[in-house]
């Protein structure tokens, strides 16, 4: 069992990020400028690793700053490129030096706390997009669960491709579909015996990739979990039970507003400033209110208030909602 290594949360923003970037190998050099600090987290940990170089750079030709494709030079055993004059500029090897995302390595920390059963290295089942990650026992299952990770599900083309695939091969009784794509950005599909889960929403600790299993089974199988009456909430509070009723947070930064008036409402003190808690999730000065932070839904309504520049949970209130609001 791949022991579960802490990184900072920059860190594994910036993994999941780079696993859904369009090529599968990019310049470290361009992660450097995201964050030097968690790119070089990530190196050391083995989740990135070195694969070659992409021979591109930014060229300084007549005060314009071009991409220009970089060339190796066997006499002069460097890369570079001809300016505008013919004068060949070098290019140093670690400014075109590229990385890859190690999928074994990470999924094998997505899973640390799960036995899990199948080969050492995930089989990819779409080249670059989708892999079998095995199987692993499940707390509520009838049976081992299979595994697959996906990634740029938010792409159309990626997203047929996946459609395609698990229509292809549905699983016996349910699979868990674990993905880097943002659980906002995931398509709906119609084929409800697949889970497709991003991975930072079912993560027990957001400065580590291991996923939880009760947050995992709270999202798998929301109907065995043991809810408080009349509302509850996953631990991530990407779902809230309202008196039998099921409802389901994607963004990120919903679920961390969410948490802050939910911590509140069990403390016995519900009441929060509203500005503070937009700040706190992450909001920018654009979104000053509820209504825009939650966009075009309004079930939050049902359970979440506000008044006089505060917000608070309560699920027995019933609230008109004032005009524009």
């Amino acid at each position: 069992m791949t022991k579960a290594t802490s990184l900072s949360k920059r860190a594994i923003d910036l993994l999941l990020r780079a696993m859904e970037a369009r090529s599968t190998s990019l310049q470290a050099s361009a992660l450097h400028q995201v964050s030097r600090g968690a790119t070089d987290a990530l190196l050391a940990a083995k989740l990135l690793v070195p694969s070659g170089h992409v021979p591109v750079v930014a060229g300084m030709d007549d005060y314009e700053d071009e991409p220009v494709e970089a060339t190796w030079s066997a006499e002069l055993k460097s890369y570079g490129y001809h300016d505008s004059t013919g004068r060949w500029i070098s290019v140093e090897n670690r400014d075109i030096a590229a990385c890859m995302v190690d999928y074994g390595q990470a999924l094998a920390k997505m899973l640390v706390a799960f036995d899990r059963a199948g080969p050492s290295r995930p089989t990819p089942l779409i080249s670059d997009l989708v892999w079998d990650v095995g199987t692993i026992k499940f707390a509520g299952a009838k049976a081992p669960v299979p595994v697959w990770f996906a990634r740029r599900l938010g792409d159309p083309g990626g997203w047929a491709q996946l459609e395609a695939l698990i229509g292809r091969k549905p699983p016996p009784e349910i699979r868990i579909i674990l993905t880097s794509t943002p659980g906002e950005r995931i398509p709906e599909t119609a084929q409800k015996r697949n889970h497709i889960i991003n991975v930072a929403d079912v993560a027990g600790d957001p400065a580590k990739l291991a996923i939880s299993p009760q947050v995992l089974r709270a999202r798998v199988f929301p109907g065995q979990v043991q809810r408080r009456f009349p509302i509850d909430h996953s631990e991530d509070c990407g779902i809230v039970w309202l008196k039998g009723q099921t409802i389901t947070f994607r963004g990120d930064k919903q679920r961390l507003l969410l948490k802050q008036l939910f911590d509140a409402y069990w403390s016995g003190l519900p009441e929060c400033r509203t500005s503070a808690v937009l700040f706190e999730a992450g909001y920018g000065d654009q979104t000053n209110s509820l209504a825009k932070a939650f966009g075009k839904r309004d079930d939050w309504r049902q359970f979440v208030h506000y008044d006089d520049g505060n917000c608070w949970i309560d699920p027995d209130q019933i609230m008109s909602v004032p005009s524009g609001q």
